[in-house]
């Protein structure tokens, strides 16, 4: 497996995502922050020597599910879940 890392803005990440952020609660996401230098933009994973890759958009150090699929598996780097938002105020009914 090859990983390439190319760094965008954040906002010409955010237009590539586009309804896929910020990601839905339940949703499993790559925590790269921590391991990679890059934190917004493409990550393309080449699992073949010589195959085309498989790009991913990065926002705030976080790979979320996109068009590309789920957050691929890269060494070194966490899956964590999005966890469901604490409503502030009961919902009205």
């Amino acid at each position: 497996m090859r990983v390439t890392f190319v760094e965008l803005s954040r906002g010409e990440a955010l237009a590539q995502l586009g309804p896929h952020w910020p990601a839905r609660p339940g949703a499993l996401v790559a925590l790269i922050g921590e391991h990679v230098a890059v934190t917004h933009g493409a990550v393309v994973v080449h699992l073949e020597d010589g195959q085309p890759g498989r790009t991913w958009w990065a926002v705030d150090g976080l790979i979320v599910p996109q068009d590309a699929g789920p957050p691929p598996e890269l060494p070194g780097c966490p899956v964590a879940t999005v966890p469901d938002p604490d409503p502030a105020t009961p919902p009205l009914t």
